[in-house]
This record gives structure tokens, C-alpha cells and sequence, in this order.
């Protein structure tokens, strides 16, 4: 009897914490950590302009034959067409170009050929994409980059060359190229890929191709720098072997060269740049056709080796 009136007792203390410890709310999960959106390793055009357009124009070839002509009214009309800066539009600037080149290539899905046709004129170097449209053409896109043509290193072909697309083995892209330059000969280059969708010009990506930054050793006589020296940088799109035409990977190299060695005979040359890269980056890329842009998938890491 005695047992029963303690299991009793026991029972009606532990019902009222039994019923605390369930009232009310259940208790919160933890929030789950935000999902941050992928970011590209690099992006952005740098000193590359682009202007899309959709404008009337003479056949290539005619645009040609205008440019090289001595009427300043025919020559300025034909620069006028292409997209050249208002600088040389004005009587008595509109100057010969430098040099004129003319490239035919599929940067569509159509079967006719789109015209690539890029001049060197004094202070720029400009280029203007051309589609054919029934017997006639239309310029939809000028890119150009203020570029002296006393800079012996940049030419038409050095702003832009034709390779084939990434998304179609029988079509191309037109890849440009233009670099800014400070005091101390540090550069940084961009890139910036050019596609024809839909009759428009596309740029499907841009990114920090190229770079290189020094560090100078001080004075003589002061403490040595020991982070004297140039680190370097190339960056490129390609497929993935995996998946080609739907996988693609942007490719980030790093280098270093010590400062003896960027100071060498051969310092300044771009081979003996790449030959100091060591460590390489890889960050997956699909194309979205909501955006016509290559986009990150996942965070750039260390490329798998196998």
C-alpha cells in the first residue's frame, strides 16, 4: 500500500514538468547559411568600347574602296558608317587609315558570311561588325580602343582575330584584345568575345586576360625588398574535354618572375612570361541562353589533375 501512494505521488509531481516541457512552441530549427551567388574569377572589358547598333551601310568592300579615297566628304561618310569616333568626322581631320582589314566569317547560325572590318587611324583603332540583309548590309555593333598609332605594338589583328565558336565547331567568334599600360610598365589586358544571335552582336564574355605588376627593388643603399619582382597572369575560355560544346572552363595561370629576370634582354617578351606560369585555377562556365552570356556554375579552384 505504502509503494502504490509513492508511485502515486511520483506521478502527479512529474505530470506537471511533463506537460511544461511540451507546451508551447517546438523548438526553431537552426536557419540554414545563405546560398551565395557564384561569381565569376573576372569580368569586365577594360579598354574596349561597344556600341550596339543597327544602321544601313554600303557593302564592305564599297566601305573599303571610301576609306582609301581622296574625296574627304566620301572618306568622312565612310567612317561615319563604320562608327568611327566624331574626331575624325570633323573637315580637314578625316585622315587616311593606317591600315584596313577586311574578314568574312559565319559569327552566326546563318550560312551567309558577317563582315569584320577594322581600320588604324590616328589615335584609334576601330572595328565594325557587318551583316548581309537581302542584297544590302547593316552594321549592328562598333568596338574600338584609343590606341596611338605610333604604339608599335598593337595592329588591327592584335585587337581582334576571328577562332571558331566554343558553342558550334562550324561558326566563329571574333575575340578582341586591348590593353592599358601605366607608368612603371605594369599592364592589364582584356578580352571580350563577340557572337551574332538573333541578327544582333552578342559579347557572350570579358574577362582579364592578360596581366603583369612589378615591384621595384628600392635605392641603393637601402634595405633589400625581398618581394622585388613581376607576378604574371593569362586567363583563357575553353571547352572541357568532358563536354565539350556544353562544359567550358575559364582558366586562371599564375606566374613570377624575379626582377633580374623581368629586367633581362627577354623580360618584356610574352613567351617568357607564359614559361613562368605554375599554378593554375579552374572555374566551370555553361552558356545560359536567358542571359546569351557564358556563366559561372561553381567557385574557381584549383584544376583537377589526372
Amino acid at each position: 500500500m505504502r509503494n502504490s501512494i509513492i508511485l502515486f505521488a511520483v506521478a502527479l509531481v512529474a505530470a506537471p514538468l511533463c506537460a511544461q516541457r511540451h507546451s508551447g512552441s517546438p523548438p526553431t530549427a537552426p536557419r540554414p547559411a545563405p546560398v551565395l551567388p557564384v561569381v565569376a574569377a573576372s569580368s569586365g572589358m577594360g579598354a574596349i568600347q561597344f556600341a550596339a547598333v543597327n544602321y544601313g551601310v554600303p557593302a564592305p568592300q564599297s566601305l573599303t574602296r571610301q576609306l582609301r579615297t581622296d574625296d574627304e566628304r566620301t572618306r568622312a561618310a565612310a567612317l561615319s558608317a563604320i562608327g568611327a569616333p566624331g574626331q575624325y568626322l570633323q573637315h580637314g581631320h578625316t585622315g587616311l587609315p593606317h591600315s584596313i582589314q577586311l574578314e568574312f566569317a559565319a559569327l552566326g547560325p546563318e550560312d551567309e558570311l558577317d563582315a569584320i572590318l577594322t581600320i588604324e587611324l590616328d589615335h584609334h583603332i576601330v572595328t565594325a561588325i557587318l551583316i548581309p540583309d537581302g542584297d544590302n548590309w547593316r552594321r549592328i555593333a562598333t568596338l574600338s580602343v584609343a590606341d596611338p598609332f605610333a604604339d608599335i605594338a598593337t595592329t588591327p589583328s592584335t585587337f581582334v582575330h576571328t577562332s571558331r565558336s566554343l558553342l558550334e565547331r562550324d561558326r566563329y567568334r571574333a575575340i578582341f584584345h586591348a590593353e592599358t599600360v601605366d607608368a612603371h610598365g605594369n599592364y592589364t589586358q582584356n578580352e571580350a568575345d563577340l557572337r551574332i544571335i538573333n541578327k544582333q552582336a552578342v559579347l557572350t564574355t570579358s574577362f582579364v586576360s592578360a596581366s603583369r605588376d612589378c615591384t621595384l627593388p628600392p635605392p641603393a643603399g637601402k634595405q633589400a625588398n625581398p618581394t622585388a619582382g613581376c607576378n604574371v597572369l593569362r586567363r583563357w575560355l575553353q571547352a572541357d574535354p568532358a563536354a565539350p560544346y556544353r562544359q567550358f572552363m575559364l582558366v586562371t595561370a599564375t606566374g613570377r618572375l624575379s626582377y633580374k629576370e623581368a629586367t633581362s634582354s627577354i623580360g618584356n617578351a610574352e613567351d617568357f612570361d607564359a614559361s613562368h606560369l605554375r599554378n593554375f585555377a579552374c572555374q566551370p562556365f555553361a552558356f545560359s541562353d536567358a542571359t546569351m552570356h557564358f556563366e559561372p556554375t561553381a567557385a574557381s579552384a584549383p584544376c583537377p589533375a589526372k
